[in-house]
């Protein structure tokens, strides 16, 4: 009688070890493309918080520009650092006199900090307010 083998049958049952690198390189595939996607998703997800973060200022200066008072504008004009959440930035002011009654405000926004966005621009347009009347009880 042959002595026969136990591991020599056609039936074997488990992994042998080319099934496991095959599984392995297939899921290094998988995580280093995955790897790159997080990578990317991350970088635009930065760069969104930076522009909402950016509207965010220049609500702000739009809001702040409205709010003064006629005679204050002329005040307002200059640079000044400022910052809105983790976001830094330079709000520079200029003040254009277009007529006796209307006055075009420029206010810039630039990123100083670490996050990093394009400047924005707006141009508010400021006019005159009609004087109260001394009749009017309000």
């Amino acid at each position: 009688m042959r002595g026969t083998c136990a591991y020599s049958t056609l039936d074997d049952k488990g992994v042998s070890l080319i099934e496991i690198m095959i599984a392995l390189s297939i899921l290094a595939t998988v995580l280093i493309a995955l790897g790159g996607l997080m990578f990317q998703a991350a970088r635009h997800t930065r760069q969104s918080a930076a522009v909402a973060y950016r509207s965010a200022a220049s609500t702000s200066a739009a809001a702040w520009i409205q709010g003064l008072p006629w005679d204050s504008l002329g005040g307002a004009v200059g640079c000044t650092a400022d910052s809105t959440g983790p976001f830094n930035y330079d709000r520079c002011v200029t003040v254009q006199t277009v007529s006796a009654k209307l006055k075009r405000v420029t206010v810039s926004i630039v990123s100083t900090g670490v996050l990093i966005v394009a400047p924005d621009t707006l141009i508010i347009s400021r006019s005159r307010p009609r004087p109260r009347s001394p009749l009017r009880a309000n």
